[in-house]
């Protein structure tokens, strides 16, 4: 074959591949950086312990303050900080930089790392370039001669040292809580950083910086005031940095909502000594606005939206060991507000605002107010000055809908409300002599109101108040009424007269709403101004709190429970939850009353006492409207007549009107004409044993007795009963729980002329006694024990004090007659000696033969005849 007819195969070329190209280059990649970890790791093994003495050595040369971190919580990483190395101290405590024995904590830090380039473990010089503060609490302080606690760095000692240098470029905080307390100028600031960065050239006299950061303003307060709380703080600011001082060339804040604009300076050595800050706002809204006033004047603004044009600029001046001084004007324009719950608006709302707040100057005026809710138009003016004892200037002139807004702006305590309102006024005075009536000449107040069908409900109110009409003009602090007509339930008053200090009332909510007027009512029930609901749907009698009255009454028709009354006459005054009634004079129970009286409402429960003066009063009717004052044994069922009386009364009810029975305390002087006692207990009794069936319902002419209850007993005295039936005198005792103690004594001549008599027994007692001339014996019946079954039995001890009456009465006849005829007993030694006769103890014999026991009474049926009674 000829040489130039060989074929000579050339070698494949090899294709180009990215992915195998990409791929040697990321192992590279990984195996160069695992092999720098890993030597970085040796170098950090291999150096620790040099490193950590290096450099705690050159802190030690600057530090002022004390530093507690134990030996095993110091060590140098680079896993944390990579691919910067670091020393890590965890745990440490700091003590305050002051010269006392007793230092308190300054901070204490779970983590703190400083930070350095891994090439200086080759050169053995050290340049700390970040440091890292984490999960920390810092408490810096400055003491009433303005020495600081903080300073813990010695500035007079030179940065650079031979081997390690403190060339910081960036400082971090992560979790960081901050509590802050200037004694001297009174400012105190709490809050918590999450996080907070410097960047810098930090050893250089002349510098840019840049700090980022947020944080939570848990408070702001300076002398008592608090300018901030609760707020969220984001910031992003530029400055220059020349020595000490620090100038903001472009400072983005936003304090929650709200965004700021600044620009200014500060002079910060070793705590802040000047600061002025120029600072325009942007995308405001009112209610962020209004949560920077002082708290004591925030009120619901978190349920409150708006949209509109809100603007805000101002100055703030700082300067140490003076206040802090803010000038700043503000304003809205063709806004809305919205209250979110109830999605009211309030439209075309309009101000223009400013706040001053410099040594001994603090102002709020806001000028031009206007806004339209609904029909309803408000426009005003008002200024606060002084905050820390606040005088208040206002003009408001207002044409509202009441329903409208009360939708707008809910008053807790109400729960329905209409009706127009005119309202214009000026008010000008110290808030604290607003609410404190000993102010009021310091107290300059105008103005008027009027209104057309007013209509108010309170909450746990079941009754509507309804105030068609009035007049009030506003005088001082006080109000003058005209005319003003209530009604309420089923009662009506009309007023005139003064509401003392109105003002208080208004601005102190714990002020009681006085009342001092002259009151005319076609009919008031007590009930619709005492009642309030209780528990489980039950009704309560309370009287409110804050409730003063005082006023001249003249009512048609008056109720309260069952009592009424009619054209009355009299004085009623409310005061610290009591009820009192003056000279109180009314026609009632068919007769007419004069009424003095207390209702307790205080306590637990309600205390009532009361003196009255009755005339022709209708006992039957008295006993039922006053439930029969608390007892349940002399009844109005079992009365009737007219009364004329003097009652002292007083007890305790529940608040739904459930007597005391042991508080219950009465005394009575009674006079009862044309009377009847009916289907009386220990009278029907009696009746089954002197066949005397009349005794059951018994018609008197007259009756005059003193009747007392106390500790659940009634006591009635000798009392005469001259009867259709027969003439008894009663005297004895009666419990709440029917347990009697009764003594009767019967004309004994009337009562055999009422035979056939009851019983042997019965007849053989009076036998004895039968041949009396003179009609002048009496037997005397003693009754004991409940009196559904009553132990009757002959009143022994009844007859010996009639006995000794008797004798009294003949010594006193006798001595009258020897007088009169022959002169004697001038010196009346009779009335000497009567004491020492009366005391003598007198048994009455029934016969000659004294052996045989005494008979008792005996009933009517045979069966019987053998029962004591």
């Amino acid at each position: 074959m000829e040489p130039e007819q060989m074929h000579i195969q050339e070698p494949l070329k090899r294709r180009f591949s990215l992915r195998r190209f990409l791929l040697r280059i990321f192992l590279s990649i990984v195996v160069g950086f695992t092999l720098l970890f890993v030597l970085a790791m040796t170098l950090v093994y291999v150096y620790e312990d040099e490193v950590k003495e290096m450099i705690i050595a050159e802190l030690n040369k600057h530090l002022k303050s004390e530093i507690i971190v134990k030996p095993q919580d110091i060590d140098l990483t680079i896993v944390q900080s990579f691919p910067e190395c670091a020393l890590r101290f965890r745990r440490v405590t700091a003590l305050e930089a002051i010269d006392t024995k007793d230092k308190d904590t300054l901070f204490y830090a779970d983590n703190i790392m400083l930070s350095f380039s891994l090439r200086d473990l080759f050169y053995k010089r050290y340049n700390i370039n970040e440091i890292l503060i984490q999960r920390a609490t810092f408490n810096p302080s400055v003491d009433k001669l303005g020495k600081p606690n903080y300073i813990i760095w010695k500035t007079d000692t030179a940065s650079k040292g031979e081997n390690v240098n403190f060339a910081l470029e960036m400082i971090r905080l992560d979790d960081v809580e901050l509590q802050y307390k200037n004694v001297s100028t009174r400012v105190k600031c709490n809050g918590h950083i999450p996080s907070l960065e410097f960047k810098g050239t930090f050893g250089d006299h002349e510098y840019s910086m840049e700090a980022k950061g947020n944080a939570f303003i848990e408070l702001l307060q300076v002398k008592k005031v608090k300018y901030i709380a609760s707020k969220n703080l984001k910031f992003d600011v530029d400055v220059d940095v020349s020595g000490n001082t620090y100038t903001f060339r472009q400072a983005d804040l936003k304090l929650n909502q709200m965004s700021f604009n600044a620009a200014g300076s500060m002079i910060f050595a070793d705590s802040l000594e000047l600061l002025h800050l120029d600072y325009k706002g942007k995308n405001l809204e009112i209610a962020p606005v209004l949560s920077l006033l002082p708290e004591q004047y925030q009120h619901n603004i978190a349920d409150y939206s708006s949209d509109g044009l809100f603007y805000a600029e101002g100055l703030l001046n700082y300067k140490s060991g003076e206040p802090i001084t803010v000038s700043s004007k503000f304003g809205i324009k063709q806004a809305t507000i919205t209250y979110k719950p109830q999605s009211a608006t309030l439209t075309d709302v309009n101000l223009a605002g400013e706040l001053e707040v410099a040594d001994g100057i603090s102002k709020l005026l806001l000028k031009g107010i206007s806004a339209r809710l609904g029909s309803n138009t408000f426009r005003g003016d008002c200024e606060l000055s002084n905050f820390n004892d606040p005088y208040l200037t206002l003009d408001a002139d207002i044409k509202t809908d009441l329903a409208e807004m009360i939708r707008f702006y809910p008053i807790d305590t109400i729960q329905a409300l209409s009706g127009n309102l005119d309202l214009n006024t000026h008010i000008a005075g110290l808030i604290r002599n607003l609410k404190h009536p000993s102010g009021a000449d310091d107290i300059k107040a105008s103005g008027s109101a009027t209104w057309h069908d007013l209509k108010l409900r309170f909450k746990n109110s079941t009754k509507e108040l309804n105030i068609p009409g009035g007049d009030l003009r506003l005088e001082g602090r006080d109000v003058q009424l005209t005319d003003v007509k209530i009604m309420h339930g089923n009662s009506d008053l009309t007023l005139t007269g003064s509401i003392p200090a109105f003002l208080t009332y208004v601005f102190d909510s714990k002020a009681p709403l006085e009342i001092d007027a002259d009151l005319e009512s076609s009919r008031l029930e007590m009930e619709d101004f005492l009642v309030s609901g209780g528990k489980e749907g039950t009704s309560e009698v309370s009287i409110p709190a804050n409730l003063h009255f005082n006023l001249d009454a003249s009512i048609g028709k008056f109720s309260f429970a069952k009592f009424s009354a009619s054209d009355i006459k009299g004085n009623i005054y409310i005061r610290d939850q009591k009820l009192y009634v003056k000279n109180l004079v009314l026609n009632t129970l068919d007769g007419k009353a004069t009424l003095n009286a207390i209702a307790d409402a205080s306590g637990e429960q309600i205390a009532i006492s009361a003196e009255s003066d009755l005339t022709g009063i209708n006992i039957q009717k008295l006993f039922y409207q006053f439930n029969n004052f608390g007892q349940t044994t002399l009844q109005d069922k079992h009365l009737k007549g007219f009364a004329t009386a003097s009652i002292d009364f007083s007890g305790k009810w529940s608040r739904q009107l459930t007597a005391d029975l042991s508080s219950i305390n009465a005394t009575s002087s009674l006079l009862i004409e044309r009377g009847e006692l009916n289907e009386f207990k220990p009278l029907e009794s009696l009746a089954k044993y002197i066949e005397v069936k009349e005794l059951q319902h018994i018609r008197f002419s007259t009756m005059q007795s003193a009747v007392e209850i106390k500790d659940k007993t009634i006591t009635i005295p000798k009392t005469s009963i001259k009867s259709s039936a027969i003439n008894i005198e009663l005297w004895g005792k009666h419990t709440f729980e029917n347990m009697i103690d009764y003594h009767i004594q019967l004309l004994l001549s009337e009562l055999l002329a009422k035979k056939p008599r009851a019983g042997k027994g019965l007849d053989e007692e009076l036998e004895l006694v039968e041949n009396d001339p003179e009609n002048r014996r009496s037997v005397f019946i003693m009754m004991t024990g409940p009196i559904d079954n009553p132990v009757i039995k002959y009143d022994r001890r009844g007859a010996r004090e009639k006995i000794k009456q008797d004798i009294k009465q003949e010594k006193q006849n006798l001595k009258q007659l020897l007088k009169e005829e022959f002169g004697l007993f001038k010196k009346d030694s009779l009335q000497k000696k009567e004491s020492h006769l009366s005391d003598q103890n007198f048994k009455l014999e029934t016969g000659s033969d004294n052996k045989k026991p005494k008979p008792t009474l005996q009933p009517k049926k045979k069966d019987e005849e053998d029962e004591d009674f």
